[in-house]
């Protein structure tokens, strides 16, 4: 496990850059609301789902009940579902599937899917490995963004635009790392109409839903049979 850890390390780099920035950014959110500086690794590694994240700390100050913040948190990260789907054959081998599950982001999904495990290493501690890296920076950025927020004060509108940039990077990866980008042009394609149909608040789910019907429909189109 240690020899994977090596070699993970750097194909997570990206998404530690963007973590760094983003958890500091969360630790500085928690820090003016209020709270004490751990509460930040708390939420991030109970939590650990960025988006939400975010979005929890003025729900906690609000009067709304926990089950609405749970149903909340759910439709937000529903999209986990399927990822988790797509993964299930690294579930099946991994040393641990609860931390396998656990350590499953946005981006640890996007480096699941876009890079190839050393043929020296066992593939599905590889996979691990990336998600506990993603995970423990993630946790200690947001500890230290709130340790600072404690001594410094000043205004942090905006800085939840890091999590923005990072989507953006990852696609920008992912572009380039393959030559197949069908299933891109289907998830712009249904994401757009889905945003036209639905709204903004709403078209999460039925967007997630459609791409996936179109990309098992049209499988044998879109499949890249060159890599």
């Amino acid at each position: 496990m240690k020899e994977a850890f090596k070699k993970a390390f750097p194909y997570t780099i990206p998404v530690i850059i963007g973590y760094i920035f983003l958890g500091f950014a969360f630790g500085i959110m928690v820090s003016q609301a209020g709270y004490k500086a751990f509460m930040a690794p708390l939420l991030s590694m109970t939590v650990y789902a960025g988006s939400m994240q975010f979005v929890l700390i003025p729900l906690l100050k609000s009067n709304i009940s926990l089950l609405a913040i749970a149903i909340l948190t759910l439709s937000v990260n529903f999209r986990m579902m399927f990822y988790g789907l797509s993964l299930i054959k690294e579930f099946k081998n991994s040393r641990s599937k609860f931390l396998f599950i656990l350590t499953l982001s946005d981006e640890t999904f996007a480096l699941d899917t876009s890079i190839k495990a050393p043929k020296d290493i066992n593939k599905s501690d590889f996979f691990l490995a990336i998600g506990l890296i993603n995970y423990f920076v993630w946790a200690i950025a947001s500890l230290g963004g709130a340790l600072i927020g404690d001594l410094i004060s000043f205004n942090s509108q905006g800085l939840d635009f890091v999590l923005t940039a990072l989507f953006i990077v990852l696609l920008v990866e992912q572009f380039f790392a393959t030559r197949n980008h069908r299933p891109l042009a289907i998830g712009l394609v249904v994401s757009s109409l889905s945003l036209m149909f639905f709204g903004k608040d709403k078209f999460m789910i039925p967007a997630l839903l459609l791409i996936i019907l179109s990309l098992i429909g049209l499988r044998g189109k879109v499949e890249d049979y060159n890599e």
